[in-house]
């Protein structure tokens, strides 16, 4: 397909072209022509919807999928119907299926299966068997078998020799090691941030250190093994302090943050909505303007859905029994913009969503010029609109956004030389 996209406001700081509007010329997939106005060939669609941004495509670290053992939360299908809706063509999906990625087959089942996909989906392996924490996994096979990372997801690597071993074993590939940051001594039986809220609702909480403490122990392994991290989910300032400190030594650290920590606080929580109990918790306001910082200031680069699908016979429990998860490929996007409008500039959420993951990733990163393949976000930063049940892609519907007025809307992605909405 033929596509020329009329009057679009280019967004990426690479390009010349940045914050321009342009006609953009797709032929057969790759990017023939970019001007401020373009005649179209015969037989060309026309896109010319008002206030369209394009970036190159967003990719999403972290995806929880459940394929294979998990389908009745969200397939291979769905999670990437899901992912065209948020303005992904890209997901790197966690190990915590059954049986979990922990093998060379299990590996080549998902990108088999992703074959037949619209958008690229890459697995993430297992760093320890079975993702228990006890015995590290294959991963030189998984390796070779085609995972793009490895961690055990939603289990953080609590022995400290294993995280060190994995840190070694991946460095004769150059491989990324994943780590959710989370000391389960301290973090405990808690559910929501420990400050003020969880003690005027009576429940336990989660103290920050139980992170920052983690990424201390973390950063130092990484350091010894002069390996490759990315500390997954940060939530607190003071793990920004450490890593902060870290990276000034030039090691190879990187971290990323989920969206709902950028919006909401534990303030949210005294409505006991059992879809904003996620992990990592909702913590202070000083905690998510310090992420938002980090976030300009290029400290951290990678924003992610912390997407986790559940079924609504365990998740639409009481709060204190419902599990942590919520699902965010159709909403990231748009509840930052909408709620963080005036605290973080577009520019960089479109970083964070697009260039900073693929960038941690080693991944080819897709360009917006003249000889590249289409790999482009089309969304309208000023569009309102409603997610609904009905436009929910996901076969979950755990979302603490369901009825929620968003402005900003993702209007489609390219990808594959098709245009998809």
């Amino acid at each position: 397909m033929d596509i020329l996209l009329k009057q679009v406001k280019l967004i990426d700081q690479r390009s010349t072209f940045h914050k321009k509007k342009v006609d953009i010329l797709i032929q057969k997939g790759i990017i023939t022509k970019i001007n401020k106005s373009v005649k179209a060939p015969a037989k060309t669609k026309i896109w010319a919807e008002k206030n369209t941004h394009v970036s190159i495509g967003w990719f999403d670290i972290g995806t929880q999928i459940g394929e294979p053992g998990f389908e009745q939360r969200e397939t291979i299908e769905s999670a990437a119907q899901a992912a065209i809706k948020g303005g992904y063509t890209g997901i790197a999906c966690f190990p915590n299926t059954n049986p979990v990625l922990d093998q060379q087959s299990s590996v080549a089942f998902i990108i088999n299966k992703a074959k037949t996909q619209p958008i690229d989906i890459h697995p993430i392996g297992a760093v320890s068997k079975s993702c228990d924490g006890k015995e590290i996994a294959e991963m030189v096979d998984m390796h070779h078998a085609g995972a793009i990372a490895f961690s055990d997801g939603d289990y953080p690597l609590h022995h400290s020799g294993i995280l060190l071993r994995a840190l070694e074993y991946a460095k004769s590939f150059n491989g990324l090691i994943i780590n959710k940051p989370a000391n389960k001594e301290i973090q405990s039986n808690g559910l929501i941030h420990e400050g003020e809220i969880s003690i005027q609702l009576g429940m336990s909480g989660i103290p920050s250190i139980a992170e920052s403490l983690t990424v201390h122990r973390d950063c130092e392994l990484c350091s010894y093994a002069n390996g490759r991290l990315l500390i997954h989910s940060i939530s607190a300032a003071e793990s920004l302090k450490e890593i902060k400190a870290y990276k000034k030594k030039g090691l190879h650290i990187d971290a990323s943050v989920s969206y709902l920590n950028l919006v909401y606080t534990d303030k949210q929580l005294t409505g006991f909505d059992a879809n904003l109990k996620v992990l990592p918790p909702l913590r202070s306001e000083s905690d998510r303007k310090a992420l938002l910082k980090a976030l300009e200031n290029g400290d951290v680069h990678i924003i992610t859905s912390n997407h986790q699908p559940l079924e609504p016979e365990i998740k639409e429990k009481e709060f204190f029994y419902s599990p942590f998860g919520a699902i965010g490929l159709q909403t990231a996007f748009s509840a930052i913009n909408t709620i963080c409008e005036n605290e973080i500039e577009l520019d960089t959420v479109i970083h964070a969503l697009s260039i900073g993951p693929r960038s941690v990733l080693g991944l080819d990163m897709p360009d917006i010029s003249v000889g590249s393949k289409a790999n482009l976000a089309l969304f309208d930063p000023k569009e309102k609109w409603i997610f609904t049940k009905d436009l929910n892609q996901s076969k979950s519907v755990n979302s603490p956004f369901i009825n929620q007025e968003f402005v900003g809307k993702v209007q489609g992605i390219i990808h594959e030389n098709s245009l998809l909405q």
